[in-house]
């Protein structure tokens, strides 16, 4: 199994990898049916009451990190992927900050391989508000 990181906006271009979409949001978007792990997610406090990117940082390093299980974590992964490929997803392009990011450099602290998924072809991105 391969470890990715991406957003759902990616789904057309993860569908044709054969890469499994997990949702590591709060709220994934309403047409997306395929598993999430919220364990990872930003609490709503967290969402909503940091005014900058350093607090968020440090919130999340401290309220989610810090408490994450990585064996736990990657042996859930595992089973949810059964195989496959996965990238766990949320809302940000790759250059944006989010969460994402943060989770994959504990991992990768953790000796775990992760890197953002890349299409090998441009992809039509879906947008939030398809079905």
């Amino acid at each position: 199994m391969k470890l990715y990181t991406s957003y759902f906006a990616n789904a057309k271009a993860l569908a044709k990898a054969n890469v499994m979409m997990i949702g590591i949001a709060l709220y994934p978007p309403r047409w997306y049916q395929g598993p999430s792990l919220k364990e990872v997610a930003p609490t709503y406090s967290i969402l909503k009451m940091t005014s900058s990117d350093e607090e968020y940082t440090r919130r999340y390093k401290a309220e989610i990190l810090a408490r994450m299980n990585i064996t736990d974590f990657i042996n859930q992964v595992q089973r949810l992927a059964n195989g496959r490929d996965v990238a766990l997803c949320c809302y940000e392009k790759p250059e944006e900050f989010c969460h994402r990011q943060l989770l994959a450099e504990h991992l990768r602290a953790n000796g775990i391989q992760i890197e953002e998924f890349v299409a090998k072809e441009p992809v039509h991105e879906l947008s939030l508000f398809d079905t």
